[in-house]
């Protein structure tokens, strides 16, 4: 079966470069280089469970999501939901389907895992990404969070926004 025009594939050491370089083009916010070797390292493989993911357009890698799945806060077995750290798509690349494809990677990894919900913290003056999410049906939870961004060349302040399924 051939493949299509847009493909996701896994996050491998050997790709965690191309992988952390997207996400320093495409967003405001600094990331330490443990936000992406947590991916791979053992002692934190048993503390979270991550999903990560690289987009390809054709051959051109150009979009990465990583997310985890958040502990309940009683401490409970069952979690909380997923949450979306970084999801992120080279601006040459939107309006493609890849940002829908990560996002329905994500939905999918819920389902299997049993989760209903889906959160992601979005700067308050990003309107596209804010316009983009709620169109996906995700939904503002609470008030505006300010000064959340601390390491960041934008806005500080951020919405936490919901999806419920």
């Amino acid at each position: 079966m051939p493949r299509g025009l847009v493909n996701l594939d896994n996050v491998y050491q050997n790709n965690l470069g191309t992988f952390s370089k997207i996400i320093e083009v495409v967003l405001p916010v600094f990331y330490p280089e443990k936000f992406y070797n947590e991916l791979f390292d053992a002692k934190d493989k048993s503390k979270q469970v991550f999903f990560s993911k690289m987009a390809y357009y054709g051959e051109i890698a150009v979009g990465a999501l990583k997310a985890k799945l958040l502990p309940s806060k009683s401490g409970g077995v069952a979690a909380l939901g997923v949450y979306i750290e970084v999801l992120a798509v080279l601006d040459p690349y939107r309006e493609k389907g890849i940002g829908s494809q990560l996002l329905q990677y994500i939905e999918d990894e819920c389902k299997e895992h049993f989760q209903h919900n889906i959160y992601v913290h979005v700067a308050a003056n990003n309107e596209d990404s804010l316009k983009w999410y709620q169109k996906r049906g995700f939904e503002i939870e609470g008030e505006i969070l300010k000064g959340y961004y601390k390491e960041t060349d934008g806005s500080t302040d951020a919405y936490v926004l919901k999806k419920h399924f």
